[in-house]
């Protein structure tokens, strides 16, 4: 139901449409910027998306999402469906901390809910075309229209967008660049006075012809013979140069369909009203890529899908909102909301892992394993011959590694949320949900070489299946009191579940699987209206404890998803906008403070340069590792903010001008499980500027933006060199300024 958001007892952030073409948000990235304690950064098949220091880890596979992703009421299990919803938007709401009871499992951080424009019957729409720096071209679009009759209204948008990402890659004399087309059809026919139907389509597809990772640093045993095979190599991590010798691509196609029904009851039983939804949806992702797995201009290793990596969902959900009189005659009635919900995901990808002999010199003689260089000359030859002779192969030239991994999920649960309006100004809500998960799995690695996947590679065969049954209770309690006029204070206490699954794909039988993590919190908020409902401002405090938390792991060869024992976050958000006597000044802003650490984790990952020895005593000697306990989480800032203020007036009958700035900070946080210090990100502060001129009427707008004016440097990802200790590659985000123009024309819009 809409509501309010001062009436909503939960922390909620909501980015408008208008705002996002305004500002060219044309990604989830660039729209939590303006929220409070919010992390996102995009990758094409794997982004970090966490709400108050907590969230999916980089580069996972077959991993629940923390954060849910929402688009138009459905609930998507992947986090990269995220950005299919950031266009021809009317606006996103951001939803701190668990939300299980009403979104269902895999909320357990929070929620993205996307509301993109609505069909309609009248004529409108509008169409945007930008350019800038980095070589940009973007089009955007969207027109609603009716179909056939007065009672069928359709919206049909697309957005096609290319640019270069500002990395060169010298190995291979090339510049990386990224696109993407997204197209969505939505129809609404109003069959009855009581039925309403509905049908939604999107699709996606983007591409990167390269992943940008560079190296951050490199030991000078690695850098002399790196430069041998490309002499510009060098390890500064921000100047937008690669040196990778695989052709690498990166490619995604999205799909999803949506049929939907709402049919509206009056008087039924003791329920004044009532409305009976019914959504079903069907949804897809595939996402082949190829990688150069060693990160170097030597030619050795790559990681690549051998067909695309896939991700299927299927789901339906029934759904009974309305009122019902206040029991007892006590208070103003109950608003209720309740249901049955089933999903079905599948989940599969064939990994191929190449080891190139041609490139073993090379790497070894650069410390891979940890040998002498002298040792190459003899060893190499040794390695090649012993590992074509086990395959029966004299002309072996590769070791090929296929490691696999799939999980199929079906799940069903129902849901109820009461909220009892106990007066003109409390209200008290109660909710829970219940659900049952089966999951079936499998994961494991072969390879045709025995003796260079296995020495050089770190790969073990392998096959390990899975089978777990889980059950969830999600309940929510929450009370709201407006104590002022406009003037509300909220008690909200929830809880929220991730699925355990496979790690995967593998290459050796480590941290195989995992378990489901739960987290439990407690917040008290304020939100109201202040000085003549000039000020809005809403402020919350949170607590929130995870048990089994689900982390990601480097153990030297592999990335895998682990429990970390226990964590604990608390901080507080507060968000604002400002209307001041001169009505043309808008101030907003935001503020996050969040503290996260680990309570216990004894035997968590070491970094690349500990070793065995050093392994706390009951956490073996497999691999390195360290006790984290204490320490503060990765991904987490401990202070984000922002402040945005903006100018809009006047200046003819006709045309209006529009000034905007933008001032986004985010803390130091680290970027890896391990804590290692050369992961540590430094605090950023970027500034953006907007100048524009806009029709009174809503018709003609041009507007300039300029963003990261202060050229601030920050990376996304970071790695450990695989095997290579002291080695490492990092994904920074391009640092110098950019500029964009779009040029906007709408008719009909509000």
């Amino acid at each position: 139901r809409e509501q309010g958001l001062i009436d909503v007892p939960a922390s909620v952030s909501v980015v408008g449409g208008e705002m996002a073409s305004e500002a060219a948000l044309v990604d989830a990235q660039d729209m939590v910027q303006y929220t409070p304690n919010v992390k996102f950064n995009s990758n094409n098949s794997n982004p970090v998306l966490s709400i108050r220091g907590f969230g999916t880890p980089p580069l996972a596979r077959n991993i629940e999402p923390s954060v849910g992703v929402v688009i138009n009421d459905v609930y998507y299990g992947r986090a990269t469906f995220t950005n299919d919803g950031a266009f021809d938007m009317e606006r996103v709401e951001v939803l701190r901390g668990p939300q299980g009871t009403l979104f269902g499992k895999n909320t357990v951080s929070g929620v993205l809910n996307f509301t993109t424009r609505a069909p309609d019957t009248e004529l409108r729409g509008y169409l945007n075309v930008a350019a800038g720096s980095l070589d940009e071209k973007r089009i955007e679009g969207g027109l609603s229209f009716p179909v056939l009759s007065d009672n069928v209204g359709a919206r049909l948008s697309f957005r096609k967008r290319e640019r270069e990402t500002g990395n060169y890659n010298t190995t291979l004399d090339k510049d990386l660049k990224q696109e993407d087309e997204s197209f969505r059809l939505r129809l609404a026919w109003e069959a009855s006075d009581w039925l309403a139907l509905g049908l939604d389509y999107f699709q996606t597809d983007s591409e990167l012809n390269g992943y940008g990772l560079q190296y951050q640093k490199a030991t000078p045993r690695a850098a002399e013979v790196y430069r041998e095979a490309d002499p510009r190599f060098e390890d500064d991590v921000y100047d937008g140069k690669s040196s990778i010798s695989v052709d690498e691509f990166n490619e995604r196609h999205s799909e999803s369909l949506t049929l939907n029904a709402t049919a509206f009851f009056e008087n039924v039983g003791p329920i004044p009203t009532l409305e009976v939804a019914l959504i079903a949806n069907t949804a897809k992702i595939r996402s082949p890529f190829l990688l150069d797995s060693d990160f170097s201009p030597v030619q050795f290793s790559q990681l690549g899908t051998d067909g695309p990596e896939g991700f299927d969902q299927k789901s339906l959900e029934l759904r009974f909102t309305g009122d019902l009189a206040a029991p007892f005659g006590w208070g103003n009635g109950i608003d209720f909301a309740t249901g049955l919900f089933a999903y079905q995901s599948d989940a599969a990808a064939t990994q191929l892992s190449v080891i190139y002999y041609d490139g073993l010199d090379e790497v070894l003689r650069a410390g891979q394993g940890g040998l002498p260089a002298a040792s190459a000359p003899v060893l190499v030859p040794t390695l090649i011959a012993a590992d074509r002779a086990a395959s029966g192969n004299p002309n072996q030239d590769k070791a090929i590694t296929r490691n696999i991994s799939a999980l199929e999920n079906t799940s069903q649960s129902v849901f109820a949320q009461f909220t009892w309006y106990l007066s003109d100004r409390m209200d008290l809500t109660l909710g829970a949900r219940y659900g049952e998960e089966d999951k079936e799995g499998f994961t494991g690695s072969q390879s045709d070489s025995q003796v260079v996947a296995k020495q050089i590679g770190g790969q073990q065969d392998f096959f390990e299946s899975y089978t777990a049954k889980e059950y969830d209770l999600s309940p929510k309690l929450a009370f709201s009191w407006e104590i002022w006029d406009d003037v509300r204070l909220f008690a909200v206490a929830s809880k929220g579940t991730k699925g355990g699954g496979v790690s995967g794909p593998l290459i050796s039988p480590i941290d195989t699987t995992y378990t489901k993590e739960t987290a439990v919190s407690k917040e008290i908020g304020i939100k109201s209206f202040l000085l003549n409902k000039t000020l809005q401002l809403n402020l919350t405090a949170y607590h929130v404890d995870y048990e089994d938390l689900q982390v990601q792991a480097f153990n030297g060869v592999q990335f895998t998803t682990v429990n970390a024992a226990e964590a604990t976050g608390k901080g507080f958000e507060l968000d604002f906008q400002w209307l001041p006597d001169w009505q043309a000044l808008t101030i907003a802003g935001s503020l996050g403070v969040s503290d996260t650490a680990y309570d216990s984790y004894p035997c968590a990952p070491g970094t690349a340069t500990q070793t065995t020895a050093d392994n706390p005593p009951q956490c073996g000697t497999e691999i390195p590792r360290q006790d984290l306990s204490g320490r503060e989480v990765p991904f987490a800032p401990k202070v984000s903010a922002s402040l945005y203020p903006s100018l809009k007036f006047p200046i003819s009958d006709q045309w209006g001008m529009l000034v905007g700035l933008d001032i986004l900070h985010q803390g130091e946080h680290y970027l890896d499980i391990d804590l290692d210090e050369e992961t540590f990100q430094e605090a950023t502060t970027k500034v953006n500027l907007r100048l524009g001129l806009k029709q009174l009427d809503g018709g003609w707008s041009v507007v300039f933006n300029a963003k990261n004016l202060t050229g601030e440097q920050s990376r996304t990802i970071f790695l450990d060199s695989p095997r290579n200790a002291g080695n490492y590659v990092a994904l920074a985000e391009h640092d110098e300024p950019t500029y964009t123009i779009d040029v906007r024309y709408a008719f009909g819009e509000n």
